[in-house]
């Protein structure tokens, strides 16, 4: 991991980060099966997710072991201190935590996606929102929120978090962000000429932003490390289904099924093709 901020230097040197086509991000929405859904129309982000919470938990990457040492590393916590993972889907960052000893709480709004989460376990998991987690005050030492923040309401969430924390708390936020290759090149070309929503729904440089500006932060972190996933046919599909704007975005499904077999058929390797990441991270230290 790297580029790490002084305190109170959020605009300072190192400057934003680099904004990169990806996921608009929390959890996708789909028809039965991942299929169907519709263009138009306006969706809760709570509601988007709920029929393909078994693509999400199947297709999702996870997160590298370096993002958990470096928030370590820059939080001083250690196990088993208590973490708050709101936003957390299917569990997959909850997980990750737990099994690293830490005493975990999952906190989503989405049934379907907690049911997952439960099933797979190592965690506690309850139904709530970033502005309403329905936990106890000054009860946990971190918030941990992966691939969800940039669905908040910034200043409600961190209000909600500096409630639950043992002050001084910290925050830490992550994101897996797709990388320039021929074919990730490609492929977002495909989302760009099949999907209306892939340029017009909230992306995760913004949210760095705010959280970086928020009133109240004490001390913010930066950092990056790389990722990937190596997926097959099945697996490329039930990834691209996995996202909210493939689903409720394109009118022509069947098109853009053609197009990224097609696509698919040019840049496979052995079968498979790799999605390489880079998951950044933002930890922020609240008064």
């Amino acid at each position: 991991m790297r580029r790490q901020h002084e305190p109170h230097r959020r605009g300072a040197a190192g400057g934003a980060l680099e904004p990169l086509p990806e996921d608009e991000g929390l959890r996708p929405d789909a028809a039965a099966q991942g299929r169907g859904g519709g263009v138009g129309g306006v969706i809760d982000p709570r509601d988007r997710f709920s029929a393909a919470a078994d693509l999400y938990h199947r297709y999702r990457p996870s997160y590298p072991a370096a993002l958990l040492d470096w928030i370590e590393q820059t939080t001083a916590l250690r196990p088993p201190a208590r973490v708050a993972d709101v936003g957390c889907g299917t569990g997959i960052s909850s997980r990750l935590l737990a099994e690293r000893g830490y005493d975990v709480t999952g906190v989503d709004p989405n049934e379907p996606m907690l049911a997952h989460a439960r099933a797979a376990g190592g965690a506690r998991y309850c139904v709530g929102t970033a502005a309403e987690t329905g936990l106890p005050e000054a009860s946990f030492d971190l918030v941990s929120v992966a691939q969800a923040f940039h669905w908040f309401d910034v200043p409600a969430a961190l209000a909600e978090f500096r409630r639950i924390l043992a002050r001084p708390g910290w925050c830490a936020a992550f994101w897996n962000l797709r990388r320039s290759s021929p074919f990730m090149d490609d492929y977002d070309a495909l989302l760009r000429a099949h999907s209306s929503e892939y340029e017009v729904l909230l992306k995760p440089e913004p949210t760095i932003q705010s959280i970086l500006r928020a009133e109240g932060i004490v001390d913010t972190r930066e950092g990056e490390s790389p990722n990937r996933q190596l997926l097959d046919r099945e697996g490329v599909f039930g990834r691209a289904y996995s996202s909210s704007y493939v689903v409720h975005g394109i009118a022509d499904l069947p098109a853009f099924d053609r197009a990224l077999g097609e696509l698919l058929d040019r840049h496979q390797s052995g079968g498979t093709v790799e999605f390489p990441y880079r998951t950044v991270a933002v930890c922020a230290r609240l008064r």
